[in-house]
């Protein structure tokens, strides 16, 4: 009888042995996601709901992404919900907060681009080369940093033809460049996120918004303007950031960090950039059919705009020079050439 009992015991042991070196099951890691973007919206549906499961198959299930019932903090406030760990994953607005990230406004210069396919995958590489050693984004790792479409000019007031047409116009402007461009044009801009344009509209608080097209049916604004003109080459732009906390970031295994960065960056912000540019066509059918004008703006009223807006451009320079930036008129023309080469020189 004793002998068995040793036997048993030593089996038990040397099972005991062999569970010691057995590999550890991997840990999934659950990262909270804060969304602001409506059902439907192109971003959203188009890009981020597929990315997020693209991450979970790209690190074989070991981070998963849980998108959250509604949104954490206010939009303007998701780099600060991101960096003090309130949700892990967010979308933000570098421009929702100005004097804050004042070198990254750098892409956000009046005439730069006005197609989000060729500025949307620049904007990843060209912060990433140009800008990330200012550290503007402390305490939050930019998985991808693009632009979306440029802002065009949507009103329920009058076709916008010339410089004066601008006089008195309350428009929504989303951040500073746009705000100061709006000023030098002689509107009125009134600096309120996204999320708030259809009630501002319909409550007549505003004339109209600056905006991205696509923007316009995904924020159910098709009935709130009558009025859209196309600037070529676009007032500003607006940079977004696809963002995580710093500390969780760095919590992940090197290989799903790699995983995740093989598919955001500028990647991602290409699929971003196609995302909006078929979105945008489709919005500027949607508002024709609806009876809606929409226009481009006439050349003359063009060439007086880039004169106008020229201070805008002069300003960030002061502004950046102050930030750290030894020579900013070098890293716009940097973007600009950048923007040139992909459209083949012009």
């Amino acid at each position: 009888m004793m002998s068995r009992t040793r036997r048993l015991v030593g089996a038990l042991a040397l099972l005991g042995g062999f569970a010691a070196f057995a590999p550890a099951t991997a840990q999934t890691t659950v990262l909270k996601y804060s969304n602001w973007l409506p059902a439907g919206q192109a971003m959203r549906v188009e890009v981020i709901e597929p990315w997020i499961a693209e991450v979970e198959k790209a690190t074989q299930g070991r981070v998963k992404i849980d998108t959250l019932p509604k949104v954490v903090g206010t939009l303007p406030a998701q780099f600060d919900v991101a960096r003090d760990g309130q949700a892990d994953l967010v979308v933000f607005i570098p421009g929702y907060t100005p004097n804050r990230f004042d070198i990254l406004e750098v892409l956000q210069m009046p005439f730069i681009s006005d197609n989000p396919e060729v500025l949307a995958p620049i904007a990843d590489r060209f912060y990433r080369k140009h800008l990330a050693s200012y550290g503007e984004f402390k305490g939050v790792h930019p998985l991808s940093v693009y632009v979306v479409s440029p802002g065009q000019l949507f009103n329920a007031k009058r076709p916008l033809r010339s410089i004066a047409d601008f006089k008195g116009l309350k428009f929504r402007s989303p951040q500073p460049s746009a705000t100061q461009a709006l000023t030098l044009l002689g509107a009125v801009p009134v600096n309120k996120p996204v999320s708030e344009t259809y009630e501002l509209l319909s409550s007549g608080v505003l004339d109209g918004t600056l905006m991205p097209p696509e923007s316009i049916p995904a924020f159910k604004l098709n009935d709130q303007v009558n009025y859209a003109t196309i600037v070529p080459g676009a007032i500003y732009n607006t940079v977004l950031v696809l963002g995580i906390n710093e500390d969780k970031w760095k919590s992940l295994r090197a290989e799903d960090r790699d995983a995740i960065m093989r598919i955001s960056g500028e990647a991602f912000a290409a699929r971003i950039g196609q995302a909006y540019a078929k979105g945008d066509r489709a919005a500027f059918d949607g508002l024709r059919k609806a009876g809606k004008t929409v226009e481009v703006l006439p050349e003359p009223a063009l060439a007086e705009m880039k004169k106008v807006l020229q201070p805008v451009e002069k300003d960030w320079i002061e502004k950046a020079r102050k930030k750290g930036v030894a020579d900013p008129q070098k890293l716009l023309a940097q973007v600009r050439a950048e923007v040139a080469a992909a459209n083949g020189g012009k």
